[in-house]
């Protein structure tokens, strides 16, 4: 007898003639318990489950549409004006949310990193425009976590004039990670 409890995953094709489901097609799925655990077995509607061996459940489903993507729109020309306005910030705030928006924009390669230094006020990072001879000197705040998330948050609620969902990764979170990276290969 099985211990372990694990749905099995659905089939794509039906257990009996080997046809494909589409999305929509209705279907029966069938739990048998095996020596190695349990598993599972789907027929289409026009095959008949067979009645050995015997099935310790079974129920009607329909296979689901695939699941849609979640994909946020970037709006590169939106998040460059703020960059730009944030030239010469004069807050911690607007320092914090000028190095996040150009963190963003270096992973959306609207930006190249060409190194850091120090400075008296902190670690200054340089990026250049692809294609452009513009250069950018951000200085690089002492961001923890929450201060990232906050940060993204805004950011969210900026670009979509809407306050971002609870479900809703900040886009900070990405930001976080590039700049630990960032921060290990520009001292290692």
């Amino acid at each position: 007898m099985a211990t372990d409890w694990q749905m099995p995953r659905r089939g794509e094709t039906c257990s009996c003639c080997g046809r494909s489901f589409e999305p929509g097609d209705v279907m029966t799925a069938c739990l048998y318990e095996t020596p190695d655990g349990y598993e599972r077995r789907d027929y289409c509607d026009a095959c008949a489950v067979p009645d050995d061996p015997p099935t310790i459940a079974a129920w009607r489903t329909r296979r689901p549409p695939p699941a849609e993507k979640k994909t946020r729109a970037f709006d590169r020309a939106t998040v460059w004006q703020f960059f730009e306005r944030l030239e010469q910030p004069a807050t911690p705030e607007q320092k914090q949310l000028r190095f996040v928006l150009a963190l963003l924009l270096w992973r959306k390669k609207a930006l190249k990193l060409k190194g850091s230094q120090a400075a008296p006020e902190g670690e200054v990072w340089h990026f250049v425009a692809p294609g452009d001879a513009a250069t950018f000197a951000v200085l690089r705040p002492d961001l923890g976590e929450d201060e990232l998330d906050r940060l993204g948050l805004q950011i969210e609620t900026l670009l979509t004039g809407r306050e971002a969902a609870d479900d809703d990764a900040p886009p900070a979170a990405a930001a976080a990670e590039i700049a630990a990276e960032a921060g290990e290969s520009n001292h290692g």
